[in-house]
């Protein structure tokens, strides 16, 4: 059984940066908390509850990588020293967002409404549009921004089709997708039309994640999983097998699914 390993895997830049910083806090001792997960990956959060990370209280609060509302920020800020790690692209979609906002347009969102990245959002763009489906807007001007793990393909429909849809004299497109995400999108749609049966490791609740899932299938057999202990077997007429990663799972998690894949025969 052959095995094909993405050669992007692990940590994104931006959750790799919140995840040291938050070791390196809670190793040098600083009672260290925050009010949801840093980064959407069990392994992460539960070796980060073992080094102390509190959901409670402390003196160091932590704005996880999704980023968070601009005035819960400044509220913590008056009571706790804030650690923000929220990543620098989720920043660049805020700051257009408010940009355009502040210059007149209406700015519409492509995205998952619940998701922390979108609630965020919205405190620094009161209007915006957060929506999966295509909305029909009545406005001079339109801005049209993505959330920054989803699709570049659903993106690109969403936009023409809102567009059709729309009344303006300005509609302003701009990708806000995060070019980590779509070099792993792409590596996973070469990947899974080579293998008979491909695993996507990361958080059950993972956006990016969850994403490479959905369109790997659209190509062969998917199984997602977190940790390698969910892999019992593999199918007996599998004569392929690929590995891809979301960008919040640890490299380790990663190589222990490879590591269990080969004690199941797999070679690569």
């Amino acid at each position: 059984m052959q095995i094909v390993v993405a050669s992007n895997i692990g940590f994104c830049f931006g959750v790799k940066e919140a995840v040291e910083k938050s070791k390196e806090l809670l190793k040098a001792g600083f009672k260290v908390f925050t009010d949801d997960d840093i980064v959407h990956n069990k392994v992460v959060m539960n070796e980060l509850r073992k080094l102390g990370l509190s959901f409670k209280d402390g003196e160091i609060f932590l704005v996880r990588a999704h980023g968070l509302p601009k005035e819960k920020i400044e509220k913590l800020s008056t009571k706790y020293k804030i650690e923000d790690l929220t990543c620098k692209i989720v920043y660049n979609l805020f700051w257009l967002a408010e940009k355009f906002e502040k210059q007149g347009y209406q700015v519409v969102v492509f995205g998952k409404p619940n998701h922390p990245e979108m609630i965020a959002i919205r405190s620094y763009a009161k209007n915006a549009i957060v929506s999966l489906e295509p909305v029909a807007v009545e406005a001079e001007k339109i801005a049209l921004l993505s959330q920054t793990t989803m699709s570049v393909e659903e993106f690109e429909g969403f936009a023409n089709s809102t567009k059709q849809i729309s009344k303006f004299s300005e509609f302003l497109i701009k990708n806000t997708i995060c070019n980590v995400t779509v070099s792993r999108e792409n590596e996973t749609k070469r990947i899974a039309r080579q293998v008979d049966l491909l695993f996507v490791v990361g958080g059950k609740h993972s956006s990016n994640t969850k994403k490479l899932a959905r369109i790997a299938s659209q190509y062969t057999n998917v199984v997602h999983v977190e940790t390698a202990k969910e892999i019992l077997e593999t199918p007996s007429n599998v004569k392929s097998v690929g590995i891809v990663s979301g960008t919040s799972t640890p490299i380790e998690v990663v190589n222990k699914v490879v590591h269990r894949i080969k004690d199941l025969g797999g070679e690569q």
